[in-house]
């Protein structure tokens, strides 16, 4: 072989090798960026609020006279995730207060009495075994409407959801006309 054809062999080879190696490069930055946005995205979708203080957000909502509306989740439970982005997000978008405990969090809140707790004793409080579970609350931290355990049929969850906040009504007006605080 001539000089002058495995020169260019070579160049050939050196030019498919650099390429390649371009290629994985781009690759690579792609995957990364597609990763952290679908990360990021992730995040971002879940709009309702993390609980940091149920005494004040429960005062919060007694005032507006509605329940106080706490969704038990998972980070990694796609029914969560689905129920957080559409019925809740809704509600909250029509005025409900709405927020959510992760139950596996061990981060400090305040619970209803003013002391210091977490998602997992929360959790094991109000005996939630299943995420997504929603309670409706009212002041004192009583439970004051049917709590929605699990990802019901979607045909149905709103109904479940009306129903809730039905009774929860029902109990805040008869706590007024009794005249409990």
């Amino acid at each position: 072989m001539s000089m002058v054809k495995m020169s260019f062999r070579r160049e050939m080879q050196f030019r498919c090798v650099s390429s390649w190696q371009q290629f994985r490069d781009v690759m690579r930055a792609f995957f990364l960026v597609a990763l952290m946005t679908a990360i990021g995205t992730a995040w971002a979708e879940t709009p309702l609020p993390p609980v940091k203080n149920l005494q004040q957000s429960v005062q919060l909502a007694a005032a507006k006279d509605q329940p106080l509306i706490v969704m038990f989740s998972l980070p990694s439970c796609p029914f969560c995730e689905k129920l957080r982005r559409t019925e809740y997000q809704f509600l909250a978008r029509d005025g409900y207060l709405v927020q959510q405990i992760e139950i596996t969090d061990r981060a400090p809140v305040i619970g209803f009495d003013g002391k210091p707790t977490s998602g997992v004793q929360l959790a094991k409080q109000y005996g939630i075994k299943l995420a997504p579970t929603v309670l409706f609350f009212g002041p004192g931290g009583k439970e004051i409407g049917e709590r929605i355990t699990g990802a019901p049929t979607a045909d149905f969850y709103g109904a479940f959801v009306n129903q809730a906040l039905k009774d929860s009504a029902k109990a805040l007006k008869d706590r007024k006309q009794s005249g409990a605080a």
